[in-house]
Formats: C-alpha cells, sequence, structure tokens
C-alpha cells in the first residue's frame, strides 16, 4: 500500500538484515531478476510482458495494469508484492474489493507450508511468485546496490548520518571484520551459483554481469545464457547479435564506454585473444599469507598476480577500475571456492573498483586509508566501510 513504510528482519548470510519492502518492488519494476523458465508456486508457467505501473500514491495493489503470461493465456490486471504470502491475509486484503484485479501475488519468500489459497474478496484464487529464488544477487548485495545508489543524493563530504560522536572510530575499528563479513557473504553466493552450474558458464555469467554494472545487470545474465561459452568460443561469435537479441538494456544516463554493446564487444575480443581465459583464470598462482596479522599488497606480491591477471588471463582487453571490480566481484570469490582456499588477505588488499567518491571520502575521513601515503584505498578498507554503513542504514 503506498506512503506505508514496512520494513521486515530478514534472514541474511550472518545475521539478520533489515530490508525495505519497497526494495522488493523496486526488483519488480524494474525486472531485475532472472526471468527464464518462471513458474507460480502451482506451477503454472509465467511470462512477465509488463510489470505494470508503480503506484505510489493511491490506495489499492503495488502495481497497476501487469501485462503476464499465464500458462501461455494473456491476462491483464494488477500485482501486489509482499515478504511473504501469509501477509495477504495479515494486510486483510482478501476483504478489500481494491484487490479484486489482482492477477498475481509476488513474495520475496516461498510459503513455508502449503499456503491457503491467495483469494480476492469475490473468491478469486491468485497465482503466487516467490522471487527469491530468481534473483542473481544475494539479498546482502541488493542492499550494497540500494546503498550505493543513493549515495549519490548526498552532496557533501559526510552523510548527515556518520557526524554523531565516535561513529567514525567504531566504523574504523570494526572495519576489517566487516570486510570479513562481505567476503564471505560473496564467497557463499559464489557456492550456491556454482553448485547450480557448470564452473566454465558461473565465470561466464559472473563476468558478464559485471560488465552489465548495476544497469544492464540482468540482461547480461539473460544474455549469458542465452549465448553460452560454446557461442563466444567460435570465430562466429558475433557481439552485435547477441546485443541485438537480448531486450530491455538500459542506456538513460549511461557513460559511453559502459555501453553495453562496446562491453560485449571487449568480451568477444577477449574469447579471440585467449580462447582457455577461464582456464588461465584457473591456472593462476595466487599467495596465501603465512600470517594474516602482517600482510600487505609487497608480502601477497598483488603487483605481479595483477599483471599475470590482466595480461596473461585477460590479454589485456581491459584497464581502469573495472578490471579491478571484475576480479574481487567476479572471479575471486568463485576462484576460492573452487580451489578450496580463503583468498580473503588478496580481496582485502587488491586495488579499488568501482566505489563511489564519497565512500572514499568517509574512508579517508574515518582514517582508515587514503588519509597517508603508507595506508592507501583497498578493495577492502572500502568494502569494510560499505558493510558498516549499510548494517548501520547510514544510507537508508
Amino acid at each position: 500500500m503506498p506512503d506505508v513504510q514496512i520494513v521486515k528482519e530478514v534472514p541474511g548470510l550472518y545475521g539478520s538484515l533489515k530490508v525495505d519492502e519497497k526494495i522488493i518492488q523496486k526488483i519488480w519494476s524494474e525486472q531485475n531478476f532472472n526471468q527464464i523458465n518462471l513458474e507460480t508456486e502451482s506451477g503454472k508457467k509465467l511470462k512477465i510482458l509488463s510489470p505494470g505501473t508503480w503506484n505510489q500514491s493511491e490506495e489499492g495493489p503495488d502495481f497497476k495494469n501487469a501485462h503476464l503470461l499465464l500458462d501461455r493465456k494473456e491476462v491483464r490486471g494488477d500485482v501486489e508484492i509482499h515478504f511473504h504470502s501469509e501477509d495477504w491475509r495479515k494486510h486483510r486484503h482478501n476483504e478489500d474489493s481494491n484487490y479484486n484485479r489482482v492477477i498475481l501475488h509476488v513474495t520475496l519468500f516461498p510459503s513455508k507450508v502449503k499456503a491457503r489459497d491467495t483469494k480476492t474478496e469475490g473468491g478469486k484464487i491468485i497465482p503466487q511468485f516467490p522471487l527469491l529464488q530468481h534473483l542473481t544477487q544475494s539479498l546482502e548485495e541488493l542492499l550494497e546496490a540500494q546503498a550505493i545508489e543513493s549515495l549519490a543524493g548526498y552532496q557533501s563530504n559526510l552523510p548527515i548520518n556518520l557526524q554523531a560522536p565516535g561513529i567514525l572510530s567504531e566504523m574504523k575499528a570494526q572495519n576489517y571484520q566487516s570486510a570479513q563479513d562481505r567476503w564471505l557473504q560473496k564467497k557463499s553466493f559464489a557456492r550456491t551459483r556454482l553448485a547450480n552450474g557448470k564452473h566454465e558458464e558461473v565465470f561466464h555469467q559472473c563476468f558478464l554481469e559485471v560488465l552489465g554494472y548495476k544497469r544492464n545487470r540482468i540482461p547480461m545474465n539473460q544474455l549469458a545464457q542465452a549465448f553460452p561459452t560454446a557461442y563466444w568460443n567460435t570465430a562466429n561469435r558475433n557481439a552485435t547479435k547477441a546485443f541485438e537479441s537480448t531486450p530491455n538494456w538500459k542506456m538513460k544516463g549511461l557513460r559511453p564506454a559502459n555501453h553495453p554493446h562496446i562491453r560485449l564487444q571487449q568480451y568477444a575480443q577477449l574469447w579471440e585473444k585467449n580462447p582457455q581465459w577461464i582456464q588461465s583464470l584457473l591456472q593462476l598462482n595466487i599467495p596465501v599469507p603465512q600470517n594474516e596479522e602482517q600482510s600487505d599488497r609487497k608480502i601477497l606480491q598483488l603487483s605481479k598476480l595483477n599483471k599475470e591477471w590482466k595480461n596473461k588471463a585477460l590479454a589485456g582487453v581491459w584497464g581502469g577500475t573495472r578490471i579491478n571490480t571484475l576480479w574481487v566481484d567476479a572471479c575471486l570469490p568463485l576462484l576460492s571456492e573452487i580451489n578450496q582456499v580463503d583468498y580473503f588477505e588478496t580481496w582485502f588488499f587488491w586495488y579499488v573498483g568501482d566505489f563511489p567518491r564519497i565512500l572514499l571520502e568517509i574512508t579517508k575521513d574515518a582514517k582508515i586509508a587514503g588519509h597517508s601515503p603508507k595506508e592507501p584505498f583497498s578493495n577492502g578498507s572500502l568494502q569494510g566501510v560499505l558493510g558498516y554503513c549499510i548494517k548501520n542504514q547510514i544510507f537508508g
């Protein structure tokens, strides 16, 4: 229902998370989930032709005038979003005529038990569709994306929520642990993906998702599945065909260098220059420190590893901060799970990827990193700050 903020604590990988229902609505609005082989809980085939118009001002369902295919039959009507199936009755929608046009009840979580039929006031049964299993990111990563997006709204160097006495010192004290929690989250999600697909295809999918940035992550995921590694590992690979065959690209406000067509052309170039790039990744020698408390970039030989990663595995196709994001988000968690070696120290001390400038400013103000040449910014120091801000709803 519009204008009512519903926030629930939901189970995360390492403790509960506070999630605003509007985040789930935003996922549906942007269709930010894998849409291949969708089914309702009752087994009906589902295809989303239009998610509907997000209702943020009137009484009634969250989305108006959606257009769906249910078992290949066209249906038009409204969509309601909840965390759990039982929320339909808790909110008494089954007694409210405003919800009589609802054609789909979307929930974050699947029903815990065989739920009673979700019905309208008039007794019509409404199909239920759980989103969680179709997300291409963990809940933690979705909250991360939401937090990063909200950073754009801050014009000052320090958000007001961080100006309270003791906050920055607490953030500094918890930085290493906050970063470690985020690493474990990324490893856990990597483990799940590897359990559900071949290693080569998972690398391929995760790599393209990162190349899609936050706006085009889902189209890139769909493209990766429609055009698997076998397509790219031939002389007939065609980045333009793959791009034009994939719908729902989001181009508004996109920097020219980040255009998905350009990124796909670079990806095709990678396959041309090094058809065995995934095997090259698997063969990289990633040092493991003998003493974690004394680790740094020099001890971990990160400069040497960085050159091998960029010039050998990726054949010199990419540069800039994006290549660091590809390493820490797409590749290193997967390699850690496949090799059964904890690469946290490498991940922590790795070079900075794509982070909003204000996150660097906060890290510097907290004297965690960036405030002196002897303590440069690193991926882990920024990840720890981001994790702290998400946990404490600094950007909420």
